[in-house]
């Protein structure tokens, strides 16, 4: 497994446990604990910047990969 595949991995697990930190957070505020709003708030921002990084990675990969094939078909 490579670099790229671990970190796509490990994205993808934050992406998990914060979903899922969201949901209990969730239920607690709906049953009437208005502390728990704030982290609502920041499961929501680890989502938001896994998915970026993922984003990231991906498009770096896929730049790389093109890069490679266009010099490939000069040759």
């Amino acid at each position: 497994m490579n670099r790229y595949d671990k970190d796509m991995m490990h994205e993808r697990e934050l992406i998990y446990d914060a979903k899922g930190q969201l949901h209990k957070a969730d239920k607690a505020y709906k049953e009437g604990d208005k502390s728990k709003k704030q982290e609502m708030i920041h499961d929501r921002e680890l989502i938001y910047d896994a998915k970026t990084d993922i984003h990231k990675e991906d498009k770096a990969k896929h730049t790389q990969e093109h890069c490679i094939m266009k010099h490939m078909h000069r040759m």
